[in-house]
């Protein structure tokens, strides 16, 4: 029997069909197998944990599933200290168990930013370098001077504040200011009354 007999007999018809089977189930169970091993179907849904403590979100039981990594940490005087920001993966997201979350939560600790040399500079001036250092304006005390919206003095909490001098970031600076030819119209305001009086 020469080789294209032997490729059309019965014998190699059946020879292939029992090769194609034992085939397909090796392959079936190979990836049921791997479907076991890895939990393909087996997702969770990750939670919303931003705004939530860290300490709440690493000691609640209900988060058990989830390894959690704090990646970094940001002051940001308009949150509480220690609650998450951000998280990766996003809430909604579907992961496995034991997945890793990384998160970012406010600093306990205020970072810290050179108050600036506001003397002179005009109000708009100042208000942009304060926030560029991460500073606030706080109120304005208009005085008499010839330099009209031009800072006369820089306050923290009261009291005059050097340039260079290290703050918290997010700190409140109070102005004065110069009231220019204002303070002059005033001042004859007040000399006309005090001559009315008389």
């Amino acid at each position: 029997m020469d080789f294209l007999q032997f490729l059309f007999s019965k014998k190699f018809f059946k020879h292939l069909l029992i090769a194609t089977g034992i085939t397909v189930v090796l392959v079936l169970l190979t990836l049921k197998s791997l479907s076991w091993y890895t939990k393909h179907e087996e997702y969770i849904i990750v939670p919303d944990f931003r705004g939530i403590y860290l300490q709440e979100v690493v000691g609640n039981p209900d988060n058990r599933d989830y390894q959690f990594s704090v990646v970094d940490s940001i002051f940001d005087p308009n949150t509480p200290l220690g609650t998450v920001l951000t998280q990766d993966p996003f809430p909604g997201s579907k992961v496995k168990r034991n997945r890793n979350v990384y998160l970012t939560t406010t600093s306990f600790v205020p970072e810290k930013t050179q108050m600036p040399d506001l003397h002179d500079l005009t109000l708009r001036q100042a208000q942009s370098i304060l926030e560029s250092a991460g500073l606030r304006l706080g109120k304005l005390f208009y005085i008499r001077s010839f330099d009209e919206d031009a800072v006369q003095n820089q306050l923290f909490e009261g009291r005059p504040i050097k340039a260079g001098t290290m703050i918290d970031k997010g700190s409140v600076i109070n102005l004065t200011v110069g009231m220019g030819a204002r303070a002059t119209e005033m001042k004859q305001s007040e000399s006309l009354e005090t001559d009315s009086v008389e």
